[in-house]
Order: structure tokens, then sequence, then C-alpha cells
């Protein structure tokens, strides 16, 4: 009984400091779960402070519902012409301006070609309506003397009959001599050609002593002058186009072409818009308008301006939607502005942007009302309903 009693004895102690180790384990524990939910408390209060982004912003500005219209084109003559023999022989003499870049005045002779043989023909053809106008005269008084006598019974119907039917005879062989005579003339003509507008020579293939024939290509010649550009617009620009010609009481609109970043041109063309064409581009689905330069080839210009060069051409629109204007940066994709709300959230809105004028953006939106105030700050992250400090704001 003895030992057994001082055993337990022995054993009994270290229970107890088994259970007070555990006890101080979980107080440990416990302190430590309270110490770090206080502290993602502490974290979680200041974030916003230390997260939200300061920012600057714009307000949205009312501009003028005149604004200007791009349409991208490629600047042709107004008249082009290959020129080719109409009869056959031989050159005889070539304007020394028939050459790549000559200028020929309207009326000035081109070339001439051996006339010989027609001026030939022509005599002749003169010569049978002479023959055909006396026996025409002869038929005349035939006719009118067999009338007179049948009158007065001296003479039987069926001559006079035979008498008109000469004169009938004789007069048709009039018209058919002087149709030949025509043709004979126009053949002299036709030897001579003259430049049909005051022209600037592109390509030439013939030289004194060249054998032409009819049809055969003699050289290229365009317009010394107008030049026209038939254009693209989409439909929001046809309306603003359209709705400008109103405004002028449909009078012609001034327009003007101005070299691109494709164009060789180094000058920019004052003109104005001539029409539209009935027909749209069925691939870009786009309306096609005709804007004429009317000095866009003179002497001038030479070296400067360049036939199916492209250029663009700037027309003044008039939009019968409010214009709204921003500085360019705060338009993201040409499609949205960042609008930031009077507690700070952002809201995307959805713009159409109609035209650049130095840094300013022009645009049509159906959502702004000209109060707003636009982000004009770029952030790595922009997202619907993120808050934002702005420049004179307090948290």
């Amino acid at each position: 009984m003895t030992r057994s009693s001082d055993e337990g004895k022995e054993k009994r102690p270290s229970w107890i400091w088994l259970g007070v180790g555990l006890g101080a384990a979980a107080l440990g524990i416990a302190v430590m779960m309270i110490a770090g939910s206080k502290g993602e408390a502490s974290e979680q209060v200041s974030e916003p402070a230390d997260t939200m982004q300061l920012v600057e912003t714009v307000p949205v500005e009312s501009a003028p519902r005149t604004y200007r219209v791009h349409a991208p084109g490629r600047l042709e003559p107004r008249d082009e012409l290959q020129l080719v023999g109409e009869v056959a022989g031989k050159v005889e003499t070539v304007s020394p301006e028939l050459k790549p870049g000559g200028r020929i005045s309207k009326g000035a002779v081109i070339l001439r070609i051996d006339d010989g043989d027609y001026a030939a023909d022509l005599a002749r053809a003169k010569a049978q309506l002479s023959t055909a106008i006396a026996r025409q005269e002869q038929a005349t008084a035939e006719r009118d003397r067999q009338d007179r006598l049948a009158e007065i019974g001296a003479a039987p119907e069926k001559a006079a009959e035979a008498a008109r039917a000469s004169f009938e005879d004789a007069d048709a062989a009039v018209e058919q001599a002087r149709a030949q005579v025509r043709i004979a003339e126009r053949a002299v003509a036709k030897t001579v050609i003259r430049a049909p507008f005051d022209a600037l020579v592109t390509t030439e293939d013939v030289a004194p002593g060249t054998y032409v024939s009819p049809g055969q290509p003699l050289a290229t010649l365009i317009s010394a002058n107008s030049g026209e550009i038939h254009a693209g617009l989409p439909a929001g620009d046809v309306a603003a186009v359209r709705a400008a010609i109103e405004v002028e009481d449909n009078r012609e609109l001034p327009v003007t072409a101005v070299p691109n970043n494709s164009s060789i041109s180094s000058v920019s063309l004052e003109g104005y818009l001539a029409e539209f064409s009935p027909l749209i581009d069925q691939a870009s689905r786009t309306a096609t308008v005709i804007a004429v330069f009317p000095d866009a080839f003179t002497e001038e210009h030479s070296g400067q301006v360049f036939a199916g060069d492209f250029m663009d051409v700037l027309i003044e629109g008039y939009s019968k939607e409010p214009v709204w204007s921003v500085p360019s940066g705060s338009v993201r994709q040409d499609s949205f502005v960042w609008v930031v709300e009077e507690d700070g959230s952002l809201h995307k809105v959805r713009v159409t942007t109609i035209d650049r004028v130095d840094d300013t953006t022009l645009f049509h939106s159906a959502e702004i009302d000209g109060d707003e105030r636009v982000m004009t700050t770029v952030l790595s992250e922009e997202v619907e309903g993120m808050k934002v400090k702005t420049s004179g704001a307090e948290l």
C-alpha cells in the first residue's frame, strides 16, 4: 500500500503541468488571432485612401456646329482624251509641244497629215456638184416648159410627166453631189488635228514622216486646268454635307484638297463641291462626292500637283446635333470618354468622333449635355465605377 501511494504521488504532478501547458498554448493562439484580425481590419479601413488615384479632368465644351469633313480621294484631270488618227496619211508637221509635259492651247494645231489626196477628192466632188447643178437647171427648165405645153394642150401629158421625173433625178443628183463635197471637206479637215481644250500632254507616239492610219493612238491629253476628286463619305458625313448645302441655299460648297501621307503633290487646291454621285461604293459602302478644282493643273502648279495622286478633300459640314469638344487625349480609341461623376466614380460614355482641330477632338454623343467633366489622365487600369480623386477634391 505504501509503495503504490508513493507512485501515485510521483505521477500526479506531470498531468497537471501538461494541462497548464495546453491552456497557455490555446491562450497564445487566441491572442495572435485577435491581433491579426485587428491588423487586417485596420488595413481594410485605410486601403481606399492608399489606392485612390489622383486624376485631372476638364469640362466638356460646346463647339460650333460647322466643322470639317475629311474625304480621301484621288485627283484626276477633269478632261482626258486619247488622240487618234481619223484619216490615213503621212504626218507632215508636229507641234513642238507634243511631248510629255507639253502644253497646247485650245484650237492650236497639234499635227498635220498630208492632205494631197483628200484635197483632190474634194476638188473632184465640187466639180461633180457643179455638173449636177447644171443638169438640175436644165431639167427644171424642161419641166416648166412641158408643164406649160400640157396646160394648153400643145403636148401630151406623158411628156410633162417625163420632164418632171427627169427633174427629180437631177435634183437628187445635186443632193448626192453636195453630200460628197461635205464628206471630202471633212476628210480634208481631219488631216489637221487641233487641241479640243487647253491640254497637257501625258504621252505621245508620233513624229514627222510617220504614216498613220484611222484609229491609231497618237497621244494622250488631259485638261491643262481643271481637276476633280471623287471622294467617299460615310453616312454621317453625307448628312453633314447635305445640311451644309441646305444652309448655303444649295449654292456650290467651297472645298479644299490637301496632300496627305500618301501624296506626292505638295500644295493645297481650292475648289467647289460639284455633285453627289447617284451610286455608292459597294466595297466601302460610302457615298461618292465629286469636287472640282479649276486650277489644279495650271502651269504654276507644274511639279507640285500630279494627276492620279492621293489627296484629302476638306468639306465644311454642318451638324444638326450638338457638337462637343474636349482635348484629344481624353478620347479613348476614338469611341468613348471617361466622365467623372460627382461621387468620384468613372462612367464610360460612347462618342462619335467627327473632327480633330489641333489638339482638340469634336464629337457627338447622346449622353452628353454639357455639364460633365471628363478625365484626361490615362491610367494603367480604367474600369466602370472605379473611384478616383480629382485635383482639388478632398478624400
